[in-house]
């Protein structure tokens, strides 16, 4: 008798792993995570506590991040991509011109051999670029018109050797060869801007779009296979989502940004994991941030306070699911 019950609690189990539903089997996975923003980096535990925050004069408006296996720190910001480590000294810089409205480097990503992939929009370039700061790599991009800031958002390379780019005022997805050739595109809703785009295993790309409010998978035919957008009740309000990664078990990982928001002082949920199902799983919130002594800016635009939140990471994550 006792044997069967066994039996049966471990096929109870099983039932609930299948149906992704929570159980003593089937624990919630930990995410301690790595979150760039306006003015800096931040590592928070699985309590969202802050363990690590990186400041300088010199940074502003951090994209990307990323914490490497090594332990360092790989991040863009307006005029550069810089690494540091766990003391927060600079290990690796590289740099462009410090010309505000010319220059603005939007995104970068650890590549093997110790490069890095560099979306430089000043110059409406794709650079790989490897440790002795030397360019392996210039891919020319297609134009992205007069403004850096809104010419790209972000680039990735994919593990079939492609690139794809957020073209954000053309509204579209582009995916280039090494030779810079189109060989695969997607034409995005009007008020679509694409924030980045990310190649899964199932050869879908999934695009969060941050003026829509809304994160769309798109099959290789074009279609879209799964959607969250304003509609879904969350039970909260969708501002931008910006960075996201997606996990292993396919849940997304998500920022949901009050950048330049007209609403974003009342944003008190900062990022979230979700499921396929659309169910929230847990969040962050705006009180998280403060009570570690991260301070709200106030924009000169919207004279609101925003945290500024962009980029995330799940650490123990693949990375190219960022």
């Amino acid at each position: 008798m006792k044997y069967i019950t066994s039996l049966g609690i471990a096929l109870l189990a099983c039932v609930a792993l299948q149906s992704g539903s929570a159980s003593s089997a089937d624990p919630n996975p930990g995410h301690r995570l790595l979150i760039g923003y306006g003015e800096g980096v931040l590592e928070l535990d699985e309590k969202n506590h802050t363990v690590w925050h990186y400041q300088n004069p010199e940074i502003e408006l951090v994209y990307d991040a990323w914490k490497l296996e090594n332990g360092n720190i790989l991040f863009s910001h307006r005029f550069g991509v810089r690494e540091v480590n766990a003391a927060k000294e600079t290990v690796w810089d590289f740099k462009v011109a410090r010309e505000k409205g010319k220059q603005e480097i939007n995104s970068c990503q650890p590549l093997k051999g110790g490069k890095t992939l560099i979306l430089d929009c000043g110059n409406q370039k794709l650079l790989e670029v490897n440790r002795q700061k030397k360019v392996t790599l210039s891919i020319d991009l297609p134009d992205g018109g007069k403004n850096p800031h809104n010419r790209y958002m972000q680039a990735r390379k994919t593990p079939e050797g492609t690139y794809l780019i957020s073209y954000r005022d053309h509204k579209k997805i582009l995916e280039l060869n090494a030779d810079g050739d189109v060989v695969w595109q997607y034409a995005l809703k009007d008020n679509d801007r694409p924030f980045t785009a990310i190649r899964l295993a199932n050869g879908r790309t999934l695009v969060p779009n941050i003026t829509s409010n809304r994160i769309i998978e798109i099959g290789r035919d074009g279609k879209i296979r799964w959607e969250m957008n304003t509609k879904d009740d969350l039970g909260f309000q969708i501002l931008y989502p910006v960075g996201v990664h997606v996990r292993k078990n396919g849940n997304l990982v998500v920022i949901n940004s009050d950048y330049h928001h007209k609403k974003g002082m009342n944003n008190d949920v900062q990022a979230f994991e979700i499921n396929r199902e659309k169910q929230v799983l847990w969040k962050l919130m705006k009180a998280d941030l403060e009570k570690d002594g991260k301070v709200p800016v106030v924009e000169r635009g919207t004279k609101m306070p925003s945290h500024h939140l962009l980029s995330i990471q799940v650490i123990g994550e693949p990375l190219e699911l960022k």
